[in-house]
């Protein structure tokens, strides 16, 4: 009994403990890049128009374009207004773009909030095992993105 006790006690700790971490996040960080064919025009398109809904619906109030691709694309922050809850729809909508693999490096990352901090990430590319996919450099980190099947 008193292991159950300590089981269902730990269990709530680390639900709380990921749902406050998750309540902090108040911003979407965007990147969107060609990885050596130009950006899929189509997603880039509709990522624009997902952000600019959400800015001209007060769900954003910041917008941050931090880099723009040599192939096409950016990458970019968007906060949420003060008054805004809707975080996880945004996200949702967002993650919900399928851009082409072959030509497309693509990621939805939460964030605490936006930074004017601006970091670039080399325009290196690495060849996928298929011997035909390039991958370019992303994220915070400026790991490779994954190659399409990983």
């Amino acid at each position: 009994m008193k292991a159950l006790l300590i089981s269902i006690m730990l269990t709530a700790l680390a639900v709380t403990g990921s749902n406050a971490f998750a309540a902090d996040n108040r911003a979407v960080e965007i990147e969107i890049f060609g990885t050596g064919p130009a950006v899929d025009t189509a997603a880039f398109d509709t990522v624009k128009q997902v952000a600019g809904h959400a800015v001209a619906t007060g769900v954003v109030d910041t917008f941050i374009v931090k880099a723009y691709g040599i192939e096409g694309g950016f990458l970019a922050c968007a906060q949420l207004a003060p008054a805004s809850k809707a975080l996880q729809p945004l996200v949702k909508q967002l993650r919900a773009i399928k851009p082409n693999p072959l030509s497309t490096s693509y990621s939805v990352k939460t964030a605490p909030g936006c930074s004017d901090e601006t970091k670039v990430c080399t325009q290196e590319a690495k060849l996928c095992p298929d011997g035909e996919t390039y991958v370019s450099r992303t994220g915070p980190s400026c790991e490779f993105a994954p190659c399409p099947g990983e």
